[in-house]
């Protein structure tokens, strides 16, 4: 991309409405790890008036094997909102080389029937909100008082520290994230990702240390539009753990949004369907320490594809677990 392009995109995400997902920064992170984006705009004479960005994505499907999708987050970015229509009927005309294209719209002012007009069949997962509206007091009255609260303080007695990241830190944090990510069975962003987003505007890295020694580590996207923080990445070695450097991490964390006056904490997505023994069940139980609420998160569907297969899957998940088990 040129410097004019750039720098049009970047007015574009300063002057407009729009996720955190369609900025320049979070497009060259997604690219430095190897991915490559898709640029999607609408322009009137020199100036740029909506614009997302977009990932080829490769799937393995039941059945069918490997196909191509194109992917996106959050809402796209637009200057005025009579554009939004446009920019999504541009993805979907896009998205017709691929099997499907899809998109996981901003939590925070959905609005539906900009999808349904534009042709976007929907479908629905969750993810947990904190309010940081609360006052800090109500917020650690509403952590779960023998885990979390008490993470937290037995965390403090032991004189951990929370600060943002340096590079030496993050050189540090990785080894304990990559190791996480492989014991989890969960796939591991690459460093350059984590070296790019520390050094901008849209993301943070804390971490927690003992005695100089980093525990633990988290991730964040700032959402500034929708006055939001989404928790992207976290992960604790094993003397952490057990040092309750997690809770301590996320305590600080909400801390930390709340003072930048954000409205929102995201904890990054819930499983509403996961059972006992699931991944994300363990999960699941250890973000509903914090007090948070699940809110439905919407994903919409250029077509029939995605709803289909993602209802096969369910039904090919459940009935393996339910034969497990008999």
């Amino acid at each position: 991309m040129t410097e004019d392009f750039e720098f049009k995109w970047r007015k574009l995400y300063g002057e407009g409405i729009g996720s955190v997902y369609h900025s320049y920064d979070w497009a060259k992170a997604r690219e430095v790890s190897g991915d490559k984006p898709i640029f999607i705009k609408i322009e009137s004479g020199s100036e740029m008036k909506a614009g997302m960005v977009a990932f080829e994505k490769t799937k393995d499907f039941l059945v069918i094997g490997k196909k191509k999708i194109l992917f996106s987050e959050g809402n796209p970015l637009c200057l005025e909102k009579i554009y939004s229509r446009e920019i999504l009927k541009e993805f979907k005309n896009k998205s017709k080389g691929f099997f499907y294209g899809s998109i996981y719209p901003t939590v925070m002012n959905y609005e539906k029937d900009i999808y349904s007009d534009a042709g976007f069949m929907t479908v629905t997962n969750n993810t947990m909100l904190i309010d940081l509206s609360l006052s800090e007091e109500e917020l650690f009255k509403n952590l779960e008082k023998k885990s979390a609260r008490w993470g937290v303080k037995f965390a403090e007695k032991k004189e951990l520290v929370f600060e943002l990241s340096n590079k030496e830190d993050l050189k540090n944090f990785y080894s304990i994230y990559e190791s996480t990510t492989k014991a989890g069975g969960f796939h591991a962003e690459k460093k350059e990702f984590l070296e790019y987003l520390r050094n901008t505007e849209i993301s943070k890295l804390f971490v927690v240390k003992s005695q100089d020694k980093i525990e633990a580590g988290g991730l964040i996207l700032i959402d500034k539009c929708y006055s939001c923080a989404v928790l992207n990445l976290a992960a604790a070695s094993e003397s952490g753990l057990r040092l309750q450097a997690m809770p301590f991490l996320y305590w600080n964390i909400i801390k930390y949004c709340k003072n930048l006056s954000l409205r929102y904490f995201d904890l990054g997505g819930f499983d509403a369907e996961a059972k006992e023994g699931d991944k994300t069940y363990r999960i699941n139980k250890f973000k509903e320490r914090f007090g948070g609420k699940v809110v439905e998160q919407y994903i919409s569907s250029t077509n029939f594809k995605y709803p289909l297969f993602r209802r096969i899957y369910r039904y090919y998940k459940n009935f393996f677990k339910k034969t497990k088990n008999e």
